[in-house]
């Protein structure tokens, strides 16, 4: 009977073991499944929310079944992140990343408590809390850090670097996304390396540093089309359109945003849809379409208004204004721009000053003046605040024009100069040579690419047919013909840098001399003879600068010119500095008895930089003018110049321009470089240049400039 009860007892135990095994299973079978589950629908989250919606629930009621709390804490993940791409982030999106967060924190989840900070970051920075998301943002990076999940550590870098660009804090966002380009390419990570890549193209694109900028974005897109990353080519195809509407190339800037917006459409991206909408839009502005633009624009609004993102309403209402009123429809252009003004101050929007530029334009043409200047006045002190140089431009030029139109010429005057100062920054020729060149090479290098890749298949299919010494001849053969190309090419890549280097800085001399501003001073001086009734004395003014320019580009194509056109064309820009101002000074010219003028030719335009440093830098900042002595000497085979001028010296007259408006001066550095190419051609040390103040006591008694210049004689 025992031994029966211990047979009995031992089934019962085994069967008790048996199902608790079974369940156990069960439970791992089901936590798996929901992992799966939840894992599913938080990667179509983003593009396909309702269904990501569906499947979470689904994971949820199967968590709280078993208790499983992490499966609980990635549901509500997976459905904060689909109401947020539902732009719901006020309510459903908060509520859900707020739960999940709590539990991860409760079971220790780090990695889950960063992936909920990040959420959370991006749901402020929609609603406008910049501050708050950049707070999620470093908790998130500090989360990925602490886990050692470099890819979740990108993710965060690009969020602070979005908020950096927010701030205008171009250094700090530069100096994370470059933190966020090793990251990815320690871990060999595509996607997230052109991400950060195309946010670097963004940055200097903020700073006016487009042939950087265009560097970044086309190494984005050959990663992307290498990944045959569709959402990725949208991005860079956006990118590279708005570098092309900068520079006014319509045409491009259209054909890139065509490309975009079809795959944007296919992911049921609305942010990416509205932004292509919105840039089209402009090109059609630009053309003065604006029907069309018109028409993009108001698409653009309904996906906003579908997103609640109010930053994005604020800018396509300032368009839609700007549309108007170019039409003429004053009532709905004052409509869009106040609804506009007010969305921008109640977020702090940083485009603001560009919003009230173009109310200040229309205030302008309905001669309200005084709000007019109000509004431009306030949009260039917030953009001068924001560092926004392209905003900063557009509010001075627009000053410049209504203190012109009000009388105030001086202020006019002084915006001006600074709307110049800032567009030349631009070169527009180099940049879009830059483009283009890049285009040719991104579009040779996938044709070289699977040339190879053919030519590699090629040679294995012939290793099996062929002996290994005849494939070593063969490769010795191939070696030798790329070390003849290499260097053929490399041969003439280096004489075509020699060649551009030259040319460059026969330009950058062209440019030293032809100084815009002095010409520009020089028409509006020879206006105001005119209308001050001195039609002989404007028209001499007109003779000698049209004499002096036709000489400055005739001598700039020249290595040596005769000594006697030098001289002649300092006297003629010497004639035309007296006639601009109102300061009287004297010039002198002494010619040491040996030296024939006739014979001699010297390197073009070195004495002019220092004449124009004599002039507005030491004579005219001075009450009573001044003279200049320019005198020409031969010593040790070299010519000596000397150009001696009775100013203020250079620190005296430092400090009377210590509060105008500063400028770059390239002269000194032409000259420098000008004769340092001299020096290493002739192989002489004694050729270069010296500047000395002059001094009575202790009281500044002008500057003397000499240089030591190499020259030719005509005949021997």
């Amino acid at each position: 009977m025992g031994y029966f009860s211990f047979i009995a007892s031992l089934v019962i135990s085994l069967s008790c073991h048996l199902n608790a095994i079974a369940a156990y299973q069960d439970q791992v079978s089901d936590t798996a499944s929901i992992n799966r589950q939840t894992r599913e629908a938080y990667i179509i989250a983003r593009r396909s929310p309702d269904l990501a919606i569906r499947d979470a629930r689904k994971a949820l009621s199967a968590s709280g079944e078993i208790d499983y709390n992490k499966g609980i804490a990635d549901s509500y993940l997976t459905l904060g992140l689909a109401y947020f791409s539902k732009y719901n982030p006020d309510d459903s999106s908060s509520y859900y990343n707020y739960r999940a967060l709590d539990i991860y924190e409760e079971i220790g989840d780090v990695i889950g408590e960063a992936r909920a900070y990040y959420c959370l970051a991006y749901v402020y920075s929609l609603k406008g809390m910049l501050n708050e998301s950049e707070r999620y943002s470093r908790l998130s990076l500090e989360n990925f850090e602490k886990a050692g999940d470099k890819r979740g550590m990108v993710n965060s870098m690009s969020a602070l670097t979005y908020l950096a660009r927010q701030r205008n804090d171009f250094d700090g966002a530069i100096s994370i996304t470059n933190r966020a380009i090793e990251t990815a390419r320690s871990i060999n990570d595509t996607v997230p390396l052109a991400d950060a890549l195309n946010t670097l193209g963004n940055i200097y694109k903020d700073m006016l540093l487009f042939n950087e900028a265009i560097d970044s974005y086309f190494e984005a897109l050959n990663l992307w089309e290498n990944k045959n990353d569709s959402s990725g080519l949208a991005i860079a195809y956006g990118s590279i359109a708005l570098m092309y509407f900068y520079q006014q190339e319509y045409d491009r800037a259209l054909e890139f945003n065509l490309k975009k917006l079809p795959i944007s459409e296919k992911t049921g991206d609305l942010w990416e849809q509205s932004k292509t909408l919105n840039n089209i839009s402009q090109i059609y502005s630009a053309r003065e379409m604006y029907d069309s633009s018109l028409y993009f624009l108001k698409k653009g609004l309904v996906l906003n208004e579908k997103m609640n993102y109010r930053s994005g309403i604020a800018n396509v209402c300032h368009n839609i204004a700007a549309a108007y009123y170019m039409k003429g429809k004053s009532d709905s252009a004052n409509h869009y721009i106040s609804r506009s003004i007010q969305i921008a101050e109640n977020i702090n929007a940083p485009e603001l000053p560009s919003y009230l530029i173009t109310l200040a334009r229309y205030q302008r043409g309905q001669k309200n003046y005084k709000e007019a200047l109000a509004s431009a006045g306030k949009a260039y002190q917030m953009a001068t605040e924001q560092n926004e140089s392209i905003v900063v431009s557009a509010a001075a030029g627009l000053l410049s024009d209504l203190y012109g139109e009000t009388g105030r010429k001086d202020l006019a005057y002084d915006y001006l100069k600074e709307y110049h100062t800032i567009n030349d920054s631009i070169s527009n020729n180099e940049f879009l040579k830059k483009v283009t060149r890049l285009e040719i090479q991104n579009e040779y290098d996938r044709k070289a690419e699977a040339a190879e890749f053919e030519h590699r298949q090629e040679l294995l299919i012939r290793e099996t047919r062929i002996k290994q010494q005849n494939l070593y001849v063969k490769g010795l053969i191939i070696l030798l013909i790329l070390l003849v190309v290499i260097s053929f090419f490399y041969i003439h890549n280096t004489r075509l840098r020699a060649r551009y280097a030259r040319i460059d800085l026969e330009q950058r001399l062209l440019r030293a001399q032809m100084n815009p501003h002095f010409i520009f001073n020089s028409l509006c001086a020879i206006q105001d003879l005119i209308l001050a009734g001195e039609p002989e004395k404007a028209n001499t003014f007109l003779v000698k600068i049209a004499s002096l320019m036709r000489n400055i580009l005739e001598n700039s194509r020249e290595e040596y010119i005769p000594l006697e056109r030098e001289i002649e064309t300092l006297k003629l820009y010497l004639d035309v500095q007296q006639l601009r101002f109102e300061t009287e000074f004297e010039y002198k010219f002494q010619i040491d008895s040996p030296i024939d003028t006739e014979n001699i030719s010297v390197p073009p335009m070195l004495a002019q930089p220092c004449l124009e440093n004599s002039v507005e830098h030491g004579l005219l900042s001075g009450k009573n003018g001044g003279k200049i002595e320019v005198s020409y000497t031969l010593e040790d085979k070299l010519l000596k110049l000397e150009v001696t001028d009775t100013g203020l010296g250079r620190e005296k007259a430092q400090e009377e321009k210590q509060y105008r408006l500063k400028k770059k001066s390239i002269s000194t550095t032409v000259i420098q470089e000008r004769l340092d190419f001299f020096r290493k051609k002739l192989k002489n040390r004694d050729i270069g240049y010296e500047i000395k103040d002059l001094y009575q006591g202790s009281q500044s008694s002008g500057t003397r400039v000499t240089i030591k210049m190499p020259f030719r004689k005509v005949f021997a």
